[in-house]
C-alpha cells in the first residue's frame, strides 16, 4: 500500500483506468459464461477460469495474439465466436484499443471456425466507430456504457467517501484529467472498492443501462450482448453460401493489390488480367504524378 501511495498523480490516474477497465471485462465475461449455460448450453468459454491469464489464439503467419474471450463447442478447441470488452477513458487511447479490436479480423482468417467477432465497450468511443468496425474489421460493437453513465455509478460512493467535500466526476472533464485536487482521494476510493467487491457490484449495473436495438427499440445493453450471442451461434445452414471473394496479390516489389469482389466471373478476370499482364501490374502499383488524391477521414464525435 506505500508502494501504491507513492505513485505520481499519473500512475494514479492510470491506476483507476486499469481498475475500472478490470471490473468492466470481468462482469462481461462472466455474463457471457452464465448465458452460454443458460441458453446455448454446448458452447462454453475457452479463457482459463482463474486469474487474468488470457487466450492466445494463431494469427496468419504464425503471429500469436491474446484475446479476453473466445467461444467454443464443448470438448473443442475450435474456437466459434470471439468476444473483446474495452473500457476507454478518453480519445488519446483509441487508436491503440480500436487497433487491437481490428485483430480480431485477422484471427478469423486463421481460424475457419470462427463465425464472428463481437467488441462490449464503454467509456468513451467515438461515434461512428460501430459503423467503422463492422465494415473495417466485420467486427459488431455493442455500447453498453458511456462513461458519462459509467461515472455515474461512482457518483455515490465518491460523495460517501469525501464526506460533503464537492466532487462531481463530469465525463468531460476526465476525459482530459482526473481533477489533481482529489485525484489522491480517488485513488484511495478505487482501492477500497476493489477489495471490498463494491467495485464489481457497481460495474454489474453497467450492462442495465437503456440503449436502442437496430430497430430504435428500447432495449438493455445485456440484451444487446445475448442477442449477438444468438447470432453468432445459430446453427450451421446445410448450404453456405459464398458472399463475397476477397484476394491480395503479394509482389516481389514489396507491394500489395487488394480487391474484393461479389462476383466470381469478376474475380476470374481480374486473376487472368493481372497474373499474364506485368504491364497491368505496373499500372496499378506506379505512383500517379498529379494533385494529392490521399484523403484521411477521421470519425467524428
Amino acid at each position: 500500500m506505500e508502494e501504491q501511495e507513492e505513485m505520481g498523480a499519473h500512475g494514479k490516474a492510470s491506476f483507476i483506468g486499469q481498475k475500472i477497465g478490470e471490473a468492466f471485462e470481468g462482469v462481461v465475461i462472466d455474463f457471457v459464461k452464465a448465458y452460454l449455460e443458460e441458453a446455448h448450453s454446448d458452447y462454453e468459454i475457452l479463457s482459463p477460469e482463474e486469474g487474468r491469464k488470457l487466450l492466445t489464439l494463431e494469427m496468419l503467419g504464425g503471429l500469436q495474439r491474446q484475446l479476453d474471450t473466445a467461444v467454443a463447442l464443448k470438448d473443442s478447441d475450435d474456437p466459434v465466436a470471439l468476444l473483446e470488452a474495452k473500457w476507454l477513458k478518453d480519445a488519446r487511447h483509441w487508436n491503440d484499443k480500436g487497433a487491437w479490436i481490428l485483430q480480431l479480423r485477422e484471427i478469423k482468417k486463421k481460424h475457419a471456425t470462427i463465425r464472428g467477432a463481437v467488441a462490449v465497450l464503454a467509456g468513451y468511443w467515438k461515434t461512428g466507430v460501430g459503423v467503422w468496425l463492422q465494415s473495417e474489421g466485420g467486427v459488431k460493437m455493442i455500447m453498453v456504457a458511456t462513461d458519462d453513465e459509467v461515472y455515474g455509478t461512482l457518483q455515490e460512493p465518491v460523495n460517501e467517501h469525501l464526506k460533503g467535500s464537492a466532487f462531481h466526476l463530469d465525463a468531460k472533464e476526465m476525459r482530459k484529467r482526473f481533477p489533481p485536487q482529489h485525484i489522491n482521494n480517488f485513488y484511495r476510493l478505487m482501492v477500497s472498492l476493489e477489495e471490498s467487491g463494491q467495485l464489481r457490484r457497481i460495474a454489474e449495473t453497467w450492462l442495465d443501462f437503456d440503449r436502442q436495438d437496430e430497430n430504435g427499440a428500447p432495449v438493455k445493453g445485456a440484451d444487446l450482448i445475448k442477442h449477438a450471442i444468438d447470432e453468432l451461434l445459430e446453427p450451421l445452414p446445410d448450404t453456405p453460401k459464398i458472399q463475397h471473394f476477397e484476394i491480395s496479390l503479394q509482389l516481389d516489389t514489396g507491394n500489395v493489390i487488394h480487391e474484393k469482389f461479389d462476383d466470381l466471373e469478376d474475380l476470374l478476370e481480374f486473376i487472368c488480367e493481372h497474373s499474364g499482364d506485368p504491364a497491368k501490374i505496373l499500372e496499378r502499383i506506379t505512383p500517379k504524378k498529379g494533385p494529392k488524391q490521399l484523403a484521411l477521414t477521421q470519425l467524428k464525435d
